[in-house]
């Protein structure tokens, strides 16, 4: 009878392997995530589509504040002021930049996913204020309005996704922390 002695399993020396397969699921993530907001910043008619659903929001939470307001395709219009959404007024530019950062975070993917969703729909929100404000601005201050638009509301956008992205990846490494602790 012969006996049989059990071959040590041989584990990876450190992780390589797997570490290899997180980066490539990273890189092809991103790699999607880049060429989806390529395809559809590039596409008139889906920017078309996303800068009327701005307008359409914006007039519609401007008429729950009591102003008389239609949403004439992409234009807020009304007897005082109007204001017009174009590509640049849809937060994709910024809200990328925050997906991407999600991404290339060591996170599990639950955790990503969920940072984008609930990213995603703070940042729609977020422009819908802006928009609200710059409005209102143009009504009651318009000799303000290019400096809210341009430089105020360019540098509150660009601190809301920072804060949004350290508290989601403080967030995300302290459960990972606790996770891997259990």
């Amino acid at each position: 009878m012969t006996r049989r002695t059990a071959t040590p399993r041989r584990e990876p020396a450190s992780g390589e392997p797997r570490k290899r397969g997180r980066l490539l699921s990273t890189a092809a993530a991103v790699a999607i995530v880049v060429g989806a907001w390529a395809v559809l910043l590039l596409n008139d008619a889906a920017m078309a589509g996303i800068e009327r659903t701005f307008a359409v929001v914006t007039s519609a939470v401007l008429g729950l504040l009591g102003c008389g307001t239609i949403a004439e395709g992409t234009s807020v219009l009304s007897d005082q002021f109007g204001i017009s959404v174009v590509t640049a007024c849809t937060g994709l530019f910024a809200t990328g930049l925050y997906v991407l950062a999600v991404l290339v975070f060591p996170a599990t993917w639950r955790a990503r996913l969920v940072g984008c969703g609930v990213g995603v729909c703070v940042l729609f929100v977020v422009n819908v204020i802006r928009l609200v404000s710059l409005y209102y601005i143009g009504v009651y201050w318009p000799g303000a309005l290019d400096v809210a638009h341009q430089v105020v509301w360019q540098s509150l956008v660009i601190a809301i996704v920072v804060a949004m992205w350290l508290l989601w990846a403080g967030l995300a490494s302290s459960r990972r922390r606790r996770e891997g602790e259990t």
